[in-house]
């Protein structure tokens, strides 16, 4: 028999066997962190910049903890979205990633976290954690479009240690 409980941010898995006697057998206790935030360096979005080689515009995320930088390519309707959030502005009609954010208000799902996982041919990979009630979503989206969201909701920007260590 196996239990699973949440204790502080953590899953802890008690095993027990049950003996041919019928007596249970001492249980054996993992703990296991419940998802990747716990063990993924944060990240805040520091400044939107151009790329002097393109001029097309870069994200720049900083680490919360290292003050480390990663610039992320991004498209210009993106930026704009991004800079309108940042700043404040309320356009008269809500933009596609206001749509969204209202979406998942109204209808009770909350985003639990970006996550930036990988690089892929100069290209960043991620994924949005979401869930509703007891249920919990993953879908890949490109990192500004999570970027966007991640900053409407509230939600933290996590990136996998590799792509630091990768980067530098």
């Amino acid at each position: 028999m196996a239990l699973w409980k949440k204790v502080y941010g953590f899953a802890i898995h008690l095993s027990i066997e049950v003996r041919k006697n019928g007596d249970p057998s001492p249980g054996v206790v993992y703990c296991v962190p419940m998802n990747r935030k716990a063990l993924m360096p944060g990240f805040a979005i520091k400044a939107i910049a151009l790329d002097e080689e393109n001029r097309l515009p870069l994200v720049v995320l900083r680490e919360e903890k290292s003050g480390r930088t990663v610039p992320i390519r991004i498209g210009p309707f993106e930026a704009s979205a991004i800079i309108v959030e940042m700043e404040g502005v309320r356009p008269p009609r809500p933009l596609t990633h206001d749509l969204l954010a209202d979406f998942f208000r109204r209808h009770r799902f909350t985003m639990e976290y970006l996550y930036i996982y990988a690089l892929h041919e100069e290209s960043y990979l991620a994924k949005i954690r979401y869930r509703r009630r007891f249920r919990t979503y993953e879908t890949e989206v490109r990192p500004s479009d999570g970027l966007a969201l991640a900053l409407r909701l509230g939600a933290p920007i996590l990136m996998d240690p590799a792509l630091l260590e990768s980067d530098g």
